[in-house]
């Protein structure tokens, strides 16, 4: 999960045996096209291809990279505007890194699971406000991963739960301060400088434009004339209804403070509802979206 599907085309199948990711559509005059492949290495974490692959001009070539089952970061934000970052002991540069929580996706979870539950084991936080600021491809010349980075906010600490022989320092920094740690090479971890542009564009950002999905116990307690109200309150633009699943979709745009505002509302909602979470998904600006409507 990287984005909407309805922001871009619907990618092509992939071939028999083919581990990566469909390719787009759209014919590329650079893309390379797979003969045939092996697995020619399966440990617990690595799991290495060899592809013969047929070039653009027509010639024929290898191809070794690293099968990836995804992965997400979480940026947690405290009330008072800190971050939650970590230190970690990575073996194979024999030192230390700051970064932000991560963790692989297990089989058969979604991008979001996978957040709660590392976001939970390895700080001790529980967020309920869930924001996917966007996605990046960490080694692209090697390694199918992708990692999805989420904005968690709404934290409440209930205790880590981390896994047997692994060990985390837990820290607090402003953005500031990691932009320090930054500039004097103390933070070099690519996915967390990533990240921390991607948070400090979000947050800089004028106005907001979103989907927004909110689950729990939300339908029936009058969370759509509730979300109507605040959001005329807070003076943005879009609807409410009730979704499938029996969760409540939103579609909200305006200024930032402005949306940033209702959505930490929502975590809450009316008195007779029981928020589990709130998922915002950015989205392109909908023209002539003027006030805030309760949809059927």
């Amino acid at each position: 999960m990287t984005s909407s599907g309805d922001d871009r085309a619907p990618p092509r199948p992939s071939l028999a045996g083919d581990s990566r990711p469909a390719a787009p559509t759209d014919d590329d005059p650079l893309q390379e096209t797979r003969l045939s492949g092996d697995q020619v290495y399966r440990g617990k974490l690595l799991d290495v291809r060899q592809d013969r692959v047929r070039l653009p001009d027509g010639g024929e070539a290898l191809r070794e990279y690293v099968v990836h089952p995804g992965a997400v970061l979480m940026i947690p934000e405290l009330p008072d505007g800190r971050l939650v970052v970590e230190r970690q002991f990575r073996y194979p540069l024999n030192r230390a890194f700051l970064e932000f929580p991560a963790g692989k996706l297990d089989p058969g979870e979604t991008a979001l699971v996978t957040a709660r539950r590392e976001l939970l084991e390895e700080t001790g936080y529980a967020a309920v406000e869930w924001t996917l600021l966007g996605a990046v491809h960490p080694v692209i010349s090697y390694s199918t991963e992708a990692i999805d980075l989420y904005l968690a906010r709404g934290l409440m600490h209930v205790g880590s739960r981390l896994d047997p022989g692994e060990f985390l320092e837990i820290v607090t920094c402003s953005g500031d301060e990691l932009y320090d740690a930054l500039d004097w090479g103390r933070l070099t971890d690519a996915k967390t400088v990533a990240a921390l542009a991607l948070y400090s564009r979000w947050r800089a950002a004028p106005a907001r434009s979103c989907r927004v999905r909110i689950t729990g116990m939300v339908q029936g307690v009058g969370f759509r004339d509730w979300m109507v109200a605040a959001a005329q309150d807070a003076g943005v633009d879009g609807w409410v209804r009730n979704g499938h699943d029996a969760v409540v979709e939103a579609r909200i745009q305006g200024p930032r403070d402005a949306c940033d505002r209702l959505l930490e509302r929502c975590r809450r909602g009316p008195r007779a509802a029981q928020v589990d979470a709130v998922v915002v998904e950015r989205s392109l600006p909908e023209a002539g979206l003027a006030g805030f409507a309760r949809r059927p």
